[in-house]
């Protein structure tokens, strides 16, 4: 009963704003866990082209927000050093890059 109390001094509609904001956050996990799953599966070629797919890539998206972290996420569990584009919480696309396989590292190309 409190909470109703609490909830009617918004406006109206303003509880169901807040319904459609967690569907998105679910939404979102969702994204996640799929493209996380699909990483899982792929060999590292596919990730390093997957990663390079995005470079020059403007456009924004809670789903791509969702791929590209998830894609980060899979390289480190593999145990890639992606240093040169990731600085623990924001990933740079501004240049291709390769896998260096002696050190385990992704290398900038451009």
């Amino acid at each position: 009963m409190e909470n109703n109390a609490f909830l009617s001094t918004f406006p109206s509609g303003t509880s169901q704003a807040f319904g459609k904001a967690q569907d998105q956050n679910l939404g979102s996990a969702l994204t996640y866990e799929k493209f996380a799953a699909e990483f899982a599966a792929l060999p590292l070629s596919s990730l390093v082209a997957s990663f390079n797919s995005q470079v020059g890539n403007r456009g924004w998206s809670s789903a791509r927000a969702a791929h590209n972290r998830a894609l980060i996420d899979e390289l480190i569990r593999r145990g890639i050093d992606v240093s040169a584009v990731f600085d623990g919480s924001r990933t740079s696309f501004a240049h291709h890059v390769e896998l260096n396989a002696t050190s385990s590292k992704l290398v900038v190309l451009d």
